[in-house]
């Protein structure tokens, strides 16, 4: 990861129809689909979760520009901002469509063993909601990792809690990515390694800057430390993206468009 911010009163950049984002659920459900069937037979046979498998099916090796931490009732306007990314050459990491079916599957695998018993207990479906949970948090932190930037779709469905000026989020899920989020290690992108700069610090001395620090209050929102991006400002750069420009070269025009690297390492620091 080389940088996160957040979006705050996002507007649609694709002006996407409801189709193109039917399709892109379907193509997310799909991997899910595929998956439920691989745990009930594997279980089956070996009654043991493969989780480096389980991982290389949900989270494919490829390596995604973006990563977009969302609240899963935002997936409309998720969606809408990963199809306007997509479209300029980057590939983009949508949480809700790992994050959304995670129920599917612990009744997958709860189905799986009732072919094994007669019944699964109570306490067994919640060591197997935990085993599941533990397997896709290590998966998203490494997605998170390899990805270049960290993006925070923040609505109200997203942070809906404010308490002693600090942003309370009901999902765990969010809480655990803007957790891993202040934490990771960050890494410069190599098309930047050979250009000079002005004005930003080696990365080596970047990292020994930051503080580490490790926090235990559950479901803060760890959100302070993403520069903010308003929606009206993030529409209006889209729209006057030249259409040659792609890819990589299109995150560098962003990052300069909100200054985002100088606002990022001002607030890690």
């Amino acid at each position: 990861m080389y940088l996160g911010f957040e979006i705050n009163d996002y507007q649609n950049l694709n002006s996407s129809n409801l189709s193109e984002i039917a399709a892109y659920k379907v193509r997310a459900k799909g991997r899910i689909d595929r998956l439920a069937h691989y745990i009930v037979g594997n279980y089956k046979g070996l009654r043991v979760l493969d989780a480096e498998q389980i991982s290389a099916e949900l989270f494919p090796t490829a390596k995604y520009d973006v990563f977009l931490s969302h609240s899963h009732a935002d997936q409309g306007k998720a969606i809408d901002l990963a199809l306007a990314l997509e479209k300029k050459g980057l590939k983009v990491f949508v949480d809700s469509c790992v994050w959304g079916y995670f129920s599917d599957l612990i009744s997958a695998i709860s189905i799986g063993e009732a072919g094994l018993f007669t019944t699964v207990t109570v306490e067994r479906k919640l060591q197997i909601a935990a085993d599941v949970h533990m397997m896709l948090v290590g998966a998203l932190h490494r997605m998170i990792w390899q990805a270049e930037a960290f993006v925070f779709l923040n609505t109200e469905k997203s942070i809906p809690l404010n308490y002693q000026s600090k942003s309370r989020t009901l999902s765990p899920w969010l809480f655990t990515e803007l957790q891993f989020s202040v934490q990771v290690e960050h890494v410069l992108p190599e098309r930047l390694r050979d250009r000079v700069l002005d004005g930003v610090m080696g990365m080596e001395q970047f990292n020994e800057s930051l503080e580490r620090k490790q926090y235990l209050m559950a479901f803060k929102a760890f959100n302070e430390h993403l520069p903010k991006v308003d929606g009206n400002r993030l529409r209006y750069w889209h729209s006057q993206l030249p259409n040659a420009l792609q890819g990589g070269n299109v995150l560098d025009n962003l990052y300069a468009m909100f200054e985002l690297k100088s606002k990022y390492r001002a607030l890690r620091a």
